[in-house]
C-alpha cells in the first residue's frame, strides 16, 4: 500500500501539478493508494506520524522539495524513531537529494522508478544536536555563508519567479553576492574523534554533508555517498576575497580542483563537534534557524528509502 503525502506549495506549486500527473498514472495502473495534501510543515509531521503508527507497513511517498523531505524525516525520527519506509518524488527548487540518489525529476519517471523497486535501501542521514534543538537531515547542514544564501533566498520573491520558469536551482546563485556582503568570518573549533581540536579564525563557510551536492546541484564534495556511513565536513576560510571567490569558481568546474585550495579543509568522519563563539545562521536541507554560541554535535543515522 502506498500513501502519498503532497506539499502542494513545494516548487511554487510544482508538487501539486506533479500530483495531478501521478494520480492519472496510478489510475491507469489500477494501483491501490491513498493520499493527503498538507497545509503546513506541522500538519505534515502530525499526519505522517499518526499514519505511520496506524499503518506501519505502508510506504509513505513524499512529494515536495528538500525542505519537505527534511520535515518528513524528522516526523518519523522524533520523539521516538518509527520503522517507516519512505519514498520520494522530487518537486522542489534545488532537488539536491534527488540528484545524489539519482531520482528523476520527471514525476512519471520518478513514480516508475519507485514502483520498480522491490526492496528498500538503507541510506545515511546526518543527526545534529544543539543546546535547544535536534534533528536529522538527508542533504547537508551549513553554518555561515551557505546558510546566509539560503536565508536570503527563502525570503526573496525571485525564488518563486524562477520556479515558475523551472529555473529554481539558480535561485541560490542569484543571492550569492548579497550573502557575501552580509556574512562575516567567524571563529570555529572542530573536534573529531582521536584528534586534537582544530581552530579556524576566519571560517566563512562550514558545511556538513552526507552526499555530494548543495545549493541546487553544486558539487561541494563529489566523493560523498549516501550509503558510505560517513559525514564530510568542509570548511572554507575567507582571509581575502579573491582566494574565497576562486574556490567557488573551481567548484563549478569538473574534477574537484577546489578541494586542493589552501583555504579549504575537509574531514570525513562518523561524528564531530563544532564550536562557535558568535551567533550564526544555520541551514538544514534548506530550512534555517539561528544557532547561539556553543556546541553543535553531529553524527550518522540511517533511514529506509524506496525510489
Amino acid at each position: 500500500m502506498y500513501h502519498f503525502i503532497i506539499n502542494p506549495s513545494a516548487g511554487n506549486g510544482r508538487a501539486q501539478k506533479s500530483w495531478t500527473k501521478i494520480q492519472k498514472k496510478l489510475c491507469q495502473l489500477n494501483l491501490k493508494y491513498s493520499y493527503y495534501l498538507t497545509t503546513s510543515s506541522t500538519d505534515l509531521k502530525q499526519h505522517l506520524r499518526q499514519q505511520a503508527k496506524l499503518t506501519p507497513k505502508t510506504i509513505f511517498v513524499i512529494l515536495g522539495g528538500d525542505g519537505t523531505l527534511y520535515h518528513a524525516l524528522n516526523a518519523i525520527a522524533f520523539p521516538t524513531k518509527l520503522d517507516v519506509i519512505l519514498g520520494y518524488i522530487p518537486c522542489g527548487s534545488g532537488n539536491d537529494f534527488a540528484k545524489a540518489a539519482q531520482i528523476s525529476t520527471d514525476p512519471n519517471k520518478a513514480l516508475a522508478q519507485l514502483l520498480a523497486q522491490k526492496a528498500p535501501r538503507t541510506l545515511d542521514l546526518g543527526y545534529f544536536k544543539t543546546s535547544d534543538r535536534a534533528g536529522v537531515f538527508s542533504n547537508n547542514l551549513g553554518l555561515g555563508f551557505d546558510a546566509q544564501i539560503v536565508e536570503i533566498t527563502n525570503n526573496s520573491q525571485l525564488k518563486n519567479q524562477l520556479n515558475k520558469l523551472h529555473l529554481g536551482k539558480f535561485a541560490y546563485a542569484t543571492c550569492f553576492f548579497k550573502a557575501l556582503s552580509q556574512q562575516k568570518p567567524f571563529t570555529l573549533t572542530v573536534t573529531l574523534p582521536n584528534f586534537p581540536p582544530k581552530n579556524f579564525s576566519h571560517a566563512f563557510l562550514c558545511t556538513i554533508t552526507d552526499q555530494p551536492y548543495f545549493g541546487g546541484g553544486v558539487a561541494l564534495f563529489p566523493k560523498a555517498r549516501l550509503d558510505d556511513g560517513k559525514l564530510t565536513l568542509v570548511v572554507i576560510e575567507k582571509k581575502n576575497l579573491l582566494d574565497f571567490l576562486s574556490v567557488f569558481l573551481l567548484m563549478l568546474l569538473p574534477g574537484a580542483y577546489h578541494l586542493r585550495a589552501r583555504s579549504l579543509s575537509f574531514y570525513t568522519t562518523t561524528k564531530l563537534k563544532l564550536t562557535t563563539t558568535t551567533p550564526q545562521i544555520v541551514q538544514v536541507n534548506g530550512e534555517t534557524f539561528t544557532f547561539s554560541p556553543g556546541d553543535l554535535l553531529l553524527e550518522i543515522k540511517q533511514q529506509k528509502f524506496i525510489f
